[in-house]
């Protein structure tokens, strides 16, 4: 369920600069955007449960740019991920599902918005782990749609980029997928913002499932030099070590 896993940690500083909050909001934004950092860094519930009551507040405000919605989506994206984890995939995909209805109301109040075009694609990539073989292939689509627009948006966007590349990880050869051009997108991720600790943390999954363990090792601790409170590094490291001890 690691599929674009806390990709939340790169896109906070992005937040900030291009949804500005609104007059008189500003206080409970600002501490929404916080707690949810934090909570995606840590994956700790009881903070990310603070952050959700902050954003369904904020979503069921005017909210006419779609900012609310947009970050409700991600705090719903961030405790799927959590439930995951721990196997409640009932939990999970229910959480998927409702993140995945306010990304749509995001992208439809800010139609321009490359990363909420990027929050939606996740999003569907998220459920198609969690799907059969149909819907991997209905949701798998979806995903590469939206990410596509999100490049088309912005071709800069790091981010965008991870997701593509994840997109090309997890799609079989045979339907086009490519784990070499996965990693020339997370590589290109990086080259565009070299902050972006996902970017080396899905280089190192993708060098792990091709036996390249030093690679991998390496590209993990690239991510936690970045953010040593990386949660998802962390843990991907420590499959790692249990896998090729």
């Amino acid at each position: 369920m690691r599929r674009s896993t806390r990709i939340w940690a790169c896109i906070v500083i992005v937040c900030a600069t291009m949804l500005r909050p609104t007059s008189g909001h500003c206080a409970t934004r600002e501490e929404g955007t916080t707690l949810l950092k934090e909570g995606a860094d840590t994956m700790s519930l009881p903070i990310l449960e603070r952050a959700l009551r902050v954003w369904r507040a904020e979503a069921a405000s005017p909210d006419r740019d779609g900012s609310g919605h947009y970050r409700l989506a991600r705090t719903l994206e961030t405790m799927a991920v959590y439930y995951a984890d721990r196997d409640e995939e009932d939990e999970a995909v229910r959480l998927l599902q409702e993140g995945l209805a306010a990304a749509q109301v995001a992208v439809q109040r800010l139609s321009t918005s490359s990363p909420y075009h990027t929050a939606l694609g996740e999003l569907y990539g998220l459920l198609a782990a969690h799907s059969g073989v149909i819907g991997r292939m209905r949701y798998g689509r979806s995903a590469a749609a939206a990410f596509a627009r999100a490049l088309e948006l912005d071709p800069r966007n790091a981010l965008a980029h991870v997701g593509a590349g994840i997109g090309k990880l997890e799609t079989p050869p045979m339907f086009g997928g490519s784990p070499d051009g996965a990693i020339d997108e997370f590589r290109r991720a990086r080259t565009l913002d070299p902050t972006c600790e996902e970017a080396w943390i899905w280089e190192g999954i993708a060098r792990r499932r091709q036996g390249a363990v030093a690679d991998a090792r390496a590209a993990f601790n690239a991510a936690l030099a970045l953010n040593p409170r990386s949660d998802h590094a962390r843990r991907e490291l420590a499959r790692l070590d249990e896998d090729y001890r």
